[in-house]
């Protein structure tokens, strides 16, 4: 059993966390809302499957989730599991926990993220990862599965531990699909550029995933956007490890053609995007290497358009 500390009570925390714990180990989530927290530690977590017929009937499990991170004391491994615009004051709520045989595992989806850990905790004490995995929070403590989404995690230095091997196995035994790789930044890259074309995009024209590869306009926005987020990634000699991303891009929105995504989902709920750390840090990545990126540039404009007008209704 592994003492496991989940920093993010969102969909993808809420996943982990039911999964991890139904595995037979010890949870805490920490979670700054205190309705959320509190909903957690006396109803659980509630898990709906992808292929649930009633939206009534999840199954729960028993998890301690806690509205300030600085409060614990130890664990085996800390994953960070929230928005990218909240990484460092998370990370600095549970530095005291990370060590060497007590990692911080990241498994966000957005670029700089891991340069903001290295501000707080030792870049030798930070493992690389991302997930395909999808949800949607429904309530404050139960959410709905996606579908099936592999998990990849690596070392920065592209080395093969035991801590990893570990953690590739705990994963694996909670019924999260994970494979340990050697070029995990690369891969991140590639799943930055499909997904936060795929992001902005249902954002912006408020559909589910499967919609975009209906219409030869929207097919055609997302490649121009995967073009520019290539050409940014190879300015920045990043080893993209996906050979063809526009394949990555179909297979994705096939296999969640049903699912809202992250950031429609934050539009939906009036909630901030993370459209500076996707699209946003592709321009910016850019900039640095004299790349331009009109179309990336528009998508944040456009978002952060309907953010402000949001936040006045």
């Amino acid at each position: 059993m592994m003492n496991v500390v989940i920093v993010g009570g969102g969909s993808i925390g809420r996943l982990l966390g039911a999964y991890i714990g139904k595995g037979g180990n010890s949870v805490t989530l920490v979670e700054p809302n205190p309705e959320v927290a509190q909903a957690l530690n006396e109803q659980g977590v509630g898990l709906l499957e992808f292929d649930a017929t009633s939206p009534d009937a999840p199954s729960y499990s028993p998890i301690r989730a806690v509205t300030d991170g600085s409060e614990l004391t130890s664990c085996d491994l800390v994953i960070l599991a929230v928005k990218s615009f909240d990484t460092l004051q998370a990370v600095q709520q549970v530095s005291h926990l990370v060590t060497d045989h007590s990692p911080l595992l990241s498994l966000q989806t957005g670029l700089g993220n891991l340069e903001l850990m290295e501000r707080v905790v030792g870049r030798q004490n930070i493992i690389g990862g991302f997930t395909f995995m999808s949800g949607t929070s429904l309530g404050p403590s139960v959410v709905r599965n996606g579908g099936a989404g592999k998990t990849y995690i690596g070392e920065l230095d592209g080395r093969v531990t035991e801590r990893v091997k570990r953690l590739n196995t705990l994963l694996n035994q909670c019924s999260l699909p994970c494979t340990t790789v050697k070029r995990v930044i690369g891969r991140l890259w590639c799943k930055v550029i499909v997904y936060s074309a795929i992001n902005a995009v249902t954002a912006i024209l408020r559909v589910r995933n499967g919609e975009l590869l209906q219409h030869l306009e929207s097919i055609t926005l997302l490649k121009r956007l995967i073009d520019e987020g290539e050409k940014v990634a190879q300015a920045q000699a990043i080893d993209l490890v996906f050979p063809d991303l526009y394949e990555l891009l179909f297979d994705t929105c096939r296999k969640s053609s049903d699912n809202l995504s992250s950031m429609f989902q934050d539009i939906l709920n009036k909630k901030r995007t993370e459209i500076d750390a996707q699209c946003g840090a592709l321009v910016a990545f850019g900039e640095e290497v004299g790349v331009k990126t009109p179309t990336q540039q528009t998508m944040v404009e456009l978002v952060k358009l309907i953010e402000h007008h949001q936040s006045k209704s």
